[in-house]
């Protein structure tokens, strides 16, 4: 198994808003791409200043699909909610 772990900060007007919605649609994604076995995303609501924004932790059987996931149109609308206001963004993929 693939873990596909991403942090994004976002900065901007609505970034909160922004990242409720993009949790909402990623997480509704394994139903979508076959590829995508599980996906959980967090919301961070730590007081300190600087912190990422939010978390998403996904679940693939492998690399091949871990790759179908990323280009698959579906995922690629859930980006695009965020993509403007995406500041840094930090990922590490690890197999267990």
């Amino acid at each position: 198994m693939i873990h596909h772990i991403v942090m994004f900060r976002l900065e901007g007007c609505g970034s909160d808003l922004k990242a409720a919605e993009f949790k909402t649609r990623i997480e509704q994604l394994p139903a979508i791409i076959d590829e995508l076995d599980s996906v959980e995303v967090r919301l961070n609501d730590g007081p300190a200043a600087g912190n990422w924004t939010l978390v998403l932790h996904g679940v693939c059987a492998d690399n091949a699909a871990l790759e179908a996931y990323s280009a698959h149109p579906a995922h690629l609308e859930c980006v695009a909610v965020i993509k403007p206001l995406i500041a840094a963004r930090a990922c590490v993929d690890y197999t267990d």
